[in-house]
C-alpha cells in the first residue's frame, strides 16, 4: 500500500512540473485560447503578425495590424515603430518603396518577452499617397525562424500613406542631348 500512494504521490508530482512547462512553451497555445479564425488547439502554432505604431505631432497614435490581403492606410509619418508578436532569429526587417528600393532609415531592435519591436526613423519622411512594403527576411539564408525552431519564408506587408498622391520630382541632372552630324555636314 505504500509503494503504491508512493507512486501516485509522484506520478502527481511529475505532473505538477510538467503542465506549467508546456503551458509556457512559445511554440503551444492553451486548449482555451483563441485566434481570429476561431479556437487553437494545443498543437497548432502562433501565426506571424505585424502591428505598426505611428506617433502623431499631436501626440496621438494610430495603429494598424498589417495584413498580406489588404494593405493599411497610414499617416505621413518619418518614424514607426513596428512590433512582432513573436522572437524572431536571423531576420532582417525594411520598409520599401514602390520600385522595392529599401528607404534609408535608422533601426532600433528591441526583443522583450518573447516579442520584437523594430523602431524606425526614415532619413526623409514617407510621401503622401505612396504605397510601401514592410519586407520580413532572412538575414543569411533563405528563411528566419519564427523563435520556436519553424522556419519562415520571405514575408510582405502593403501599407499605403493617407492623401493625395505626391507628385514624383523631375531628376536635377539634365539630359544631355547628342547632335548627330548628318553626312555632308
Amino acid at each position: 500500500m505504500t509503494k503504491r500512494l508512493l507512486r501516485t504521490w509522484l506520478t502527481v508530482f511529475s505532473l505538477m512540473l510538467l503542465l506549467p512547462a508546456c503551458r509556457a512553451h512559445p511554440g503551444l497555445a492553451d486548449a482555451g485560447a483563441t485566434s481570429a479564425s476561431g479556437p487553437l488547439d494545443a498543437g497548432s502554432r502562433v501565426v506571424l503578425e505585424l502591428h505598426i505604431e505611428v506617433h502623431l505631432p499631436d501626440g496621438g497614435v494610430v495603429q494598424a495590424l498589417l495584413d498580406t490581403s489588404a494593405a493599411a492606410v497610414l499617416p505621413v509619418t518619418r518614424a514607426m515603430d513596428v512590433a512582432v508578436n513573436l522572437p524572431l532569429h536571423n531576420y532582417r526587417l525594411r520598409v520599401l518603396d514602390e520600385v522595392d528600393r529599401a528607404l534609408a532609415s535608422d533601426d532600433v531592435p528591441e526583443e522583450t518577452h518573447g516579442k520584437l519591436r523594430y523602431h524606425i526613423a526614415f532619413m526623409a519622411p514617407l510621401r503622401s499617397g505612396h504605397r510601401y512594403t514592410v519586407l520580413l527576411d532572412a538575414q543569411s539564408g533563405a528563411t528566419f525562424d519564427d523563435g520556436s525552431g519553424a522556419a519562415l519564408n520571405e514575408q510582405r506587408f502593403e501599407f499605403r500613406t493617407e492623401g493625395e498622391r505626391e507628385k514624383d520630382t523631375p531628376s536635377k541632372h539634365s539630359v544631355k542631348r547628342r547632335h548627330h552630324r548628318g553626312e555632308g555636314s
